[in-house]
């Protein structure tokens, strides 16, 4: 499932786990190793779960969570443009199943 934040399209870490049938925290270690590349509010957003920071961003959770997007332990959703997912799988070795 696609969700847009604003005009972007995004991905959470929990869905790139899923679409590469990998263990949970192998798509945020490989956010974090492309982290230096990407550009936090056009490549990738962090919203607070418990503070989203508006009504689009507190919806759009809300949309995640009910499609099961979120991990329910997460404390922020980091939210990944198709940009930002193509660069994690070139840097992780990342590959959709």
């Amino acid at each position: 499932m696609q969700f847009l934040f604003g005009d972007t399209p995004v991905l959470t870490l929990r869905q790139i786990d899923q679409m590469n049938a990998v263990a949970k925290g192998t798509a945020f270690r490989a956010f974090k190793r492309a982290e230096p590349t990407l550009e936090e509010g056009v490549d990738y957003f962090v919203l607070d779960m418990n503070a989203p920071g508006g009504k689009e961003a507190e919806s759009l959770l809300q949309r995640l969570n009910a499609a099961g997007a979120l991990y329910p332990s997460s404390r922020v959703a980091v939210l990944i443009s198709e940009k930002a997912y193509a660069r994690m799988q070139a840097i992780a070795n990342l590959r959709s199943q």
